[in-house]
């Protein structure tokens, strides 16, 4: 007697947002080589209208903090307003105990600093998604 064969657990969604066209391309290669879905967005407004239009929230953000127009923690505060409940890894190179306490204050779940190595992300991910949502 044959079992059917179970079906591939879904990847993980990550959505990258990150002002840096080749920071982007660099992360999404990153999270595709570690078996992550990732999307990407230039800016926090884009990826709200990405949401607005019907996006599916993905499991994760990865989200730059420092971006012209809307920052990493603007973004994640306007999320947490509404309600989103999508975990935020920040990507930063500023990890002194005031930013990181800011991010964490808006419920930021896991910080990254620039460089970040493919197990720093996945242990970020891990942390971010195992996070009791709000």
């Amino acid at each position: 007697m044959t079992h059917p064969e179970e079906a591939a657990p879904r990847r993980l969604s990550i959505a990258i947002v990150d002002d840096d066209a080749s920071v982007r391309v660099s992360l999404r290669r990153l999270c595709e080589a570690l078996e992550l879905s990732a999307t990407t967005y230039a800016s926090g407004p884009e990826f709200l209208a990405a949401l607005a239009g019907g996006l599916r929230p993905p499991d994760c953000l990865l989200l730059d903090a420092q971006m012209p127009g809307m920052t990493g923690l603007e973004l994640q505060r306007h999320l947490v307003a509404d309600r989103a409940g999508i975990p935020a890894i920040v990507f930063t190179a500023d990890d002194t105990p005031d930013v990181l306490a800011n991010y964490a204050a808006a419920g930021i779940a896991a910080f990254l600093r620039k460089p970040a190595s493919g197990d720093e992300l996945l242990a970020a991910v891990a942390q971010a998604v195992s996070t009791p949502r709000a």
